[in-house]
């Protein structure tokens, strides 16, 4: 029988993947766990998939993971949701165009911005 029991309570948990997480696209093995974590599987559309099948991750898929040590939580969480730095998405840029010489430009913008035909921001 164990005598220490509070060394050992395992957590239980799912982590939402978001859209600019870093392990969108890769799979479920790539990631590299804290010590005395281990995977469970995704669960994606109300199925679980399991960790033997190597699932690739998407967005809004959750990762189910166990810590087994209760110290290791934090670790985990910090682990799975990691997320790129800028919004990333990689059928999505939400970056702007930079503007061409026919749209229209502040007048305070003038002096970064000058239209091909005039060197001048003044009139003549």
């Amino acid at each position: 029988m164990l005598t220490n029991k509070k060394a050992l309570e395992p957590s239980l948990f799912g982590v939402l993947i978001q859209a600019n997480s870093i392990y969108c696209g890769i799979c479920l093995t790539e990631i590299e766990l804290p010590e005395k974590c281990a995977f469970l599987g995704i669960l994606r559309d109300s199925k679980v998939i399991s960790v033997s099948d190597n699932p690739i991750i998407y967005a809004g898929d959750y990762i189910l993971a166990i810590a087994i040590h209760p110290m290791m939580v934090p670790a985990l969480k910090v682990t799975l949701k990691k997320i790129h730095s800028l919004y990333y998405s990689l059928n999505n840029c939400l970056l702007e165009a930079r503007p061409t010489d026919k749209q229209f430009f502040n007048s305070d913008d003038a002096e970064f911005i000058l239209p091909k035909e005039s060197s001048s921001v003044y009139p003549d």
